[in-house]
């Protein structure tokens, strides 16, 4: 069996049956997922410390209905010029309607008709709790059928007179009323103004474009997106003191995913001519330059595909740390193809992998491991980074061991690297060195630290990850003090029935100091849906009178009296509704789960924290949710998640290294990596950064990546071309991670830089 296993053929299939499954699953799976999909967006996929399950598919379906919205504000000293700006940019992206789901500009699209529509078919149930008191109240039901006598001979209703033949107390207005004041307090600062949504600030009219997107509109990294469609069609509308803002997240994330597309390109264009020209000038040949090449193609086509095929999608940031992959998988055939050019001793590929089987599974164990416990952390982002990191790694290994033993061996005479033959690697005074080099990276880490302790702090802020520069940032910071508009937190309403959620919204509703929206202002309670038909019902005496004195026969007061005691049957959350209010209701409306039933108060800004805190406190079954507070309480479990996780790392593999070596190599082996977690440290606090999330997992990325050189080492204590190769490998991997610590996208930054810094940290360590 080991000589099968050791057989150039066996080795070649394991290698092809693994490329060619990952390759035929994901080639499948696009059939099924209808083509790739990006993802740029931090907040979908950042971590959460809600306790309860509600809370997260609240926020999730909060983001759902809010993260695809678009506002376009288009601006004047003129009202006339405003508008006429807003309705040619709004007529022009009308023509692309694959990349909206609505674009709303007037404020008469339909909605009042279509919810008219509606309560025309529920007016008995919808009374408000106002009109309902004064129904109740003596006196009360012919001071409404008189105001109702002089709003129709008045003219002026909101309401069409056409339906007074079935309303002839126009209940429909009141509850219209009510409707249009619900929905306006769902969005922004702005007001109806001719038939357009329009508000003044600082002396320049601003009419307001409303836009939800689709799905292919919102898709991130693609020429679909709507984004550059809006840019296209405004900006050529800024002229003669128009000036165009947009709000909304999507335009960040366009912005941060072509951002990061163009970070991938330079990055894996600097790396990669960095690597061939090192390569070209180390072998002079074309075949290891050739087959590095190869290797690092296969290890991020497979790792991009493996990826796709867990996740449906890719994230960005994995994206755009998969690129490290062209210094870390390198390692795998620099040390062969090193050997495969100088050790003549080595005279078949065969031997040359027995020579390097120890040192490479052992780098590949401790490397998968460290990548395979991120996997287990509850974190998109960085479990798809796992998954790209151990399927990329793996293919590389795989390829060394698979596919370069089918190269033959160069003629002896030109098995040499002229470059290395030249190369002394002796230390001079290396005991004292060894030792002092060590120490004094200890020391001088040490000191920063205890100098600059206090800097020495945990702390994770979703904020500091995206940075917002330029005209985008002007034109959030207009676009937010215009609309008024900032919804991040929401009270959690949770009870045991329908009615028991929806009568909490109702006792609670009262109290809350700004503008809201929630499930009860559309859908009231069913207890209090039948106190309105009761209520409506002290209205049928008084019916015939109602109907002479609007010129009707009086028969008709038969058929309100027989619509009103109809009236039996409840609206509710998951009745068919208007698009409108389905809409809103879909953000609002949790539903049932595991036998509870969640629904959201949703402030179109929260003006004082402390008094929803305290609301959510006093009330048995409310819950305050701040999302920003919420992702980084998140964010800060994670972080000491991540270091148990290396904890659990370091001892797992101390205990394999134990099987390996003696006691003292192995207590020299794991010291290295605490080494790199000081020196990471002091950099962290000398850059004036935090010690969060990000670092974190480069600090445990290096424990993986930074044991390859001390088992190297290890493996081949006076070996020059292992030492050479060891240096080589560093090289390529400190180039990688090198550029991207030079990103301006945060996340990936602050990865490049706590990689990059204990890295060579591990490499001195190992070297000496």
């Amino acid at each position: 069996m080991l000589k099968k296993l050791s057989s150039n053929k066996t080795w070649f299939w394991i290698w092809a049956l693994y490329h060619g499954g990952v390759i035929a699953a994901f080639l499948i799976s696009l059939i099924f997922t209808k083509g790739l999909h990006f993802d740029a967006d931090f907040t979908k996929m950042m971590p959460s410390s809600a306790e309860s399950e509600a809370a997260r598919i609240a926020d999730r379906a909060i983001s759902q209905g809010s993260g695809s919205t678009v506002f376009i504000l288009a601006s004047h000293q003129d009202f006339q010029t405003a508008k006429k700006a807003a309705e040619t940019a709004c007529e022009e992206l009308s023509k692309h309607q694959s990349k909206f789901k609505s674009l709303n500009l007037y404020t008469d699209d339909g909605t009042a008709g279509e919810i008219q529509e509606f309560l025309g078919t529920w007016r008995a149930n919808l009374l408000n709790p106002e009109t309902q008191n004064l129904l109740n109240s003596k006196g009360g039901p012919e001071k409404l059928a008189q105001k109702a006598l002089i709003q129709a001979y008045g003219g002026f209703s909101m309401t069409s007179l056409e339906t007074l033949a079935e309303d002839p107390f126009m209940l429909d207005q009141i509850n219209l009323a009510s409707y249009l004041q619900a929905v306006s307090d769902s969005g922004t600062a702005l007001s109806p103004k001719d038939g357009v949504l329009a508000v003044q600030f600082q002396d320049r009219w601003f009419v307001m474009i409303r836009g939800e997107l689709s799905q292919e509109g919102a898709r991130m990294a693609s020429k679909e997106n709507a984004v550059p469609l809006i840019y296209d069609v405004c900006f050529p509308l800024e002229k003669d003191g128009v000036r165009f803002a947009f709000y909304g997240t999507n335009f960040h994330s366009y912005k941060s995913s072509t951002s990061a597309q163009s970070e991938i390109s330079v990055i894996s264009t600097v790396s990669l001519i960095a690597v061939i020209l090192i390569l070209l000038f180390v072998f002079r040949s074309g075949l290891p330059l050739l087959g590095s090449l190869f290797s690092i193609s296969a290890s991020v086509l497979i790792a991009f595909c493996a990826t796709h095929l867990f996740f449906g999608n890719i994230h960005m940031t994995a994206l755009v740390f998969g690129t490290s992959l062209i210094g870390s998988c390198i390692d795998y055939s620099l040390h062969y193809f090193i050997n495969w050019k100088t050790e003549k001793s080595l005279d078949s590929a065969e031997k040359i992998r027995r020579h390097l089987f120890n040192g490479l599974i052992l780098s590949l164990v401790s490397t998968e491991l460290c990548f395979t416990l991120l996997i287990f952390a509850p974190f998109g982002m960085l479990k798809q980074m796992a998954v790209f990191s151990l399927t990329g790694i793996l293919s590389s290994f795989l390829t060394t061991g698979g596919f370069f033993t089918l190269f033959k061996l160069p003629p002896a005479e030109k098995r040499t690297i002229p470059f290395l033959e030249k190369l002394n690697f002796r230390i001079p005074h290396r005991k004292a060195v060894s030792l002092a080099v060590p120490a004094l990276i200890f020391v001088t880490s040490a000191v920063i630290l205890v100098v600059k302790h206090q800097e020495v702090k945990i702390s994770n802020n979703i904020t500091n990850l995206y940075k917002m520069e330029g005209r985008l940032k002007d034109d959030t910071v207009l676009a937010y003090q215009v609309l008024d508009y900032s919804p991040s937190s929401w009270l959690i309403v949770e009870g045991d029935t329908v009615d028991q959620v929806l009568q909490t919204e109702e006792r609670l509703a009262p109290q809350i100091p700004d503008h809201y929206i929630c499930t009860s202002r559309f859908i009231p309670s069913p207890s209090r849906q039948k106190e309105s038909v009761k209520a409506a019902s002290k209205l049928i005496p008084l019916a015939p009178a109602q109907y002479e004195n609007l010129g009707f026969d009086a028969d008709y007061a038969e058929d309100f009296a027989a619509a009103v005691n109809s009236a039996s049957s409840v609206l509710t959350p998951e009745s068919p509704l208007p698009e409108t209010l389905q809409t809103l209701l879909n953000m609002l409306w949790v539903g049932e789960v595991n036998g509870k039933f969640y629904s959201i108060i949703l402030p179109s800004k929260v003006s004082d924290e402390g008094f929803y805190k305290k609301l959510a406190a006093d009330n048995p079954g409310v819950y305050y949710e701040n999302k920003i507070a919420d992702i980084n309480g998140g964010l800060n479990k994670l972080t000491k998640l991540i270091m148990l996780m290396f904890a659990a790392a370091f001892v797992v593999i101390a205990i394999i290294m134990k099987f390996f070596y003696s006691w003292r190599e192995t207590l020299k082996i794991v010291s290295i990596p605490v080494l790199s977690i000081l020196v990471i440290t002091a950099v962290f606090v000398l850059a004036g950064l935090k010690i969060e999330f990000f670092c974190i997992t480069g600090v445990i990325l290096v424990f993986g990546l930074g044991l390859d050189y001390v088992i190297y080492r290890m493996e081949n204590k006076e070996n020059k071309t292992e030492a050479f190769a060891i240096a080589l490998s560093f090289l390529t991997t400190a180039i990688s991670f090198g550029a991207l610590a030079l990103s301006s996208f945060v996340p990936v930054h602050v990865i490049g830089l706590s990689i990059f810094s204990g890295l060579v940290t591990a490499f001195v360590c190992a070297i000496l």
